[in-house]
């Protein structure tokens, strides 16, 4: 067991005293007992994430594609008539990058 030194104004050392005496218990042993319930009722910690520094050209290059796909996701969901052979292209255009790797 570790012990620690605590220091409280005169007047939050009395209602200690009471609380601990009118549940027949020892300050220490209430005191205990109200630290480990607020630590079993104390709410988990959001974890913040942590973002590290990337590469501007990567981002970039990372942009253009997302633009390129929503561009065809916007075209292919339009009422208007897709040309296959444009599909085609473009879709020989993503494998030959998927190839390069």
């Amino acid at each position: 067991m570790k012990q620690i030194k605590v220091y409280f104004p005169i007047e939050d050392f009395e209602k200690l005293k009471e609380s601990s005496k009118s549940q027949n218990i020892t300050m220490s042993e209430f005191l205990r007992n109200a630290v480990n319930s607020k630590i079993e009722n104390a709410p988990v910690p959001k974890i913040k994430k942590v973002y590290k520094v990337t590469n501007p050209d990567l981002l970039f290059f990372i942009s253009n594609i997302s633009n390129n796909i929503n561009q065809i996701a916007k075209k292919l969901n339009s009422k208007n008539e897709f040309d296959r052979k444009m599909l085609l292209e473009i879709y020989q255009k993503v494998m030959s990058f998927k190839n390069e790797d």
